[in-house]
């Protein structure tokens, strides 16, 4: 697969940025890097789980109520 020339450029700009940091600022970049993907994980996990919270207050409350119209005499 052909790679774009954006892409090509892309990386040879992030290198050449790469020689230019000294270590520390490297490793500054790098955790930097990892807090943000490691935050949107978090973000991410946190939407499921209320989403599968509401989700399941939901079934809940409809198999009450479809509880109740059983119960209730005719």
């Amino acid at each position: 697969m052909a790679e774009s020339y954006a892409t090509q450029f892309a990386r040879k700009g992030g290198k050449a940025r790469a020689k230019k940091l000294t270590p520390e600022q490297r490793t500054e970049s790098a955790r930097k890097a990892v807090e943000a993907r490691w935050e949107k994980q978090r973000k991410l996990a946190k939407e499921i789980k209320e989403g599968s919270a509401a989700l399941l207050r939901k079934a809940q409350a409809a198999q009450a109520r479809l509880a109740k119209t059983k119960k209730a005499p005719k």
